[in-house]
């Protein structure tokens, strides 16, 4: 018959059994996380790295890291170096790339559309290079000329949206010419040489609009169309997303324009400038390139999206009036 110690026993028993299970499942759980780039100095503790560790969003708690460096006598065997942690892992691994001084490369995924400001804060979250240094790299007249061969004042444009597997560590400049170099090889794929197309980087410019504007990509020809159309007649753009491009330097993102948004003083406000803005406001997909470059006029001068991931389309203001009318019934 058990006495009153017997079920005590049972019951430490069992709750080490639970903390044991507890504390093997945050150590050999897979999880998905953003890759980043983090950096051992010579000299960092255990407690140091798994509190850069939790600040980068490797690891939930800074003291299970350290505790299972710890356990595994692995505290005070950690090297110094650039690493990547993120991706599919787990703490277990974490701590053993860390012992073994694995570091190799990081993986970045750029959605198309994205601005090289919004290119770059992915980058810079990463750990992978700073902003300050992107930018300056980007601008710099001398390797923009050298990355695509023209006279511009930046690469907005060039920088491919694709998933990319970057080396460890990248210096600005390298991460630049593998993003260049990529949307050179999509172009040369589609048969795309820009130095047989005069107005090349109007056609880019105008490719960057239609990769924001079109609801998919059978719209992409169509909404082109309707772009060229307006600047053949002289009319204003009025592309709601040139003026996302001047608000978000400012971290601004609205769902619609305000009539103070429209009248912001810029050359990338196309509601108060005619022509084509100074530059590309997006990193555009090749297939919103090859709508630049072969538009669709099929006589249409505004269109609106529907909310669905679409666009409707007309000729004249007054049916584009009335079709917003109906769509709001």
């Amino acid at each position: 018959m058990l006495n009153k110690w017997n079920y005590l026993i049972i019951f430490l028993i069992a709750v080490m059994l639970i903390f044991s299970g507890f504390a093997a499942y945050n150590v050999f759980q897979m999880k998905d996380s953003r890759e980043k780039v983090v950096r051992v100095q010579k000299g960092d503790s255990a407690a140091t790295i798994g509190q850069r560790l939790q600040e980068a969003g490797i690891v939930k708690r800074a003291s299970t890291f350290r505790l299972l460096a710890k356990l595994r006598g692995a505290d005070r065997q950690l090297k110094p170096g650039t690493y990547t942690f993120g991706g599919h892992t787990n703490l277990w691994n974490t701590v053993s790339r860390l012992q073994d001084g694995l570091s190799e490369t990081i993986r970045l995924t750029f959605p198309e559309g994205l601005s090289m400001y919004r290119s770059f804060k992915i980058i810079s979250a990463s750990g992978l290079a700073e902003l300050d240094s992107l930018t300056a790299a980007a601008t710099d007249t001398s390797l923009v000329h050298r990355f695509t061969g023209m006279p511009l004042s930046s690469l907005e444009g060039f920088l491919y949206p694709e998933t990319y597997i970057f080396p460890v560590p990248c210096s600005s400049d390298s991460i630049l010419a593998i993003m260049t170099n990529e949307f050179f090889r999509k172009l040369n794929y589609q048969g795309i040489n820009i130095n047989d197309i005069p107005d090349f980087y109007d056609k880019l410019i105008l490719a960057s609009i239609v990769e924001k504007e079109a609801g998919d990509d059978s719209e992409r020809a169509t909404v082109a169309g309707v772009f060229v159309r307006r600047l053949r007649l002289g009319m204003a753009l009025q592309s709601c997303p040139t003026v996302d491009y001047i608000l978000e330097r400012q971290g601004i993102k609205r769902e619609v324009l305000t009539n103070a948004d429209t009248e912001i003083p810029s050359p990338y406000n196309t509601y108060q400038n005619p022509g084509l803005p100074p530059t590309p406001i997006s990193n555009p997909r090749v297939e919103s390139i090859l709508a630049a470059l072969n538009p669709l006029d099929q006589g249409y001068l505004y269109f609106f999206a529907d909310r669905r991931g679409k666009n409707v389309f007309s000729s004249s203001y007054q049916e584009h009036q009335r079709l917003q009318r109906q769509m709001r019934l």
